[in-house]
């Protein structure tokens, strides 16, 4: 499945980026998240309306000494929110966008808020000024839990390098 399409893509999250940030890496990380969800997760969700909230985060902890070392190592993606000056604080979205899983329709719509009494919450940070890197680590937290875990929470972590020019994800796992 797409999640999204070029023009999609270019009218929800384009807007958002600015001339530091690279599209491709974007696009790479999307595409990557999508296949996983999709493969991971059951299209029937027990009830339960499932979310995916994407943003971008230009405040991720300092001075990143903790680090992931899966393939050749990445900062390890944490922030400011809810945490604090620790590890386990969740990177604080500059802005985000929210879409939700149709499944009548069965692709992902963007919507203006989360809705449903019984929801579940795929929250996805991506680091901005990718243009000036060549590799960057995303925040990845399931809420209450997972389509297949609805009460346990999961954090994770993916890690992307340009390779010969190319985004690529070479690194992912839970935090």
């Amino acid at each position: 499945m797409n999640m999204l399409t070029e023009s999609e893509f270019e009218s929800t999250i384009r807007p958002y980026l600015s001339s530091d940030d690279d599209s491709d890496f974007w696009i790479a990380a999307l595409r990557t998240l999508v296949h996983d969800l999709e493969s991971f997760y059951p299209h029937e969700s027990k009830g339960y309306e499932i979310f995916l909230q994407i943003g971008a985060c230009s405040h991720w902890l300092r001075p990143h000494q903790t680090r992931l070392t899966a393939a050749g190592g990445f900062a390890y993606p944490s922030g400011y929110l809810g945490g604090g000056f620790s590890r386990d604080g969740l990177p604080e979205f500059d802005w985000f966008v929210v879409f939700h899983r149709d499944r009548k329709e069965d692709r992902w719509v963007q919507v203006d808020k989360f809705f449903g009494k019984r929801k579940l919450v795929c929250r996805v940070a991506l680091p901005t000024r990718t243009s000036r890197h060549n590799q960057a680590a995303i925040n990845v937290l399931w809420s209450p839990g997972t389509p297949d875990s609805p009460d346990k929470k999961l954090a994770m972590y993916y890690g992307f390098r340009k390779v010969d020019g190319e985004w690529e994800c070479v690194a992912s796992g839970e935090l």
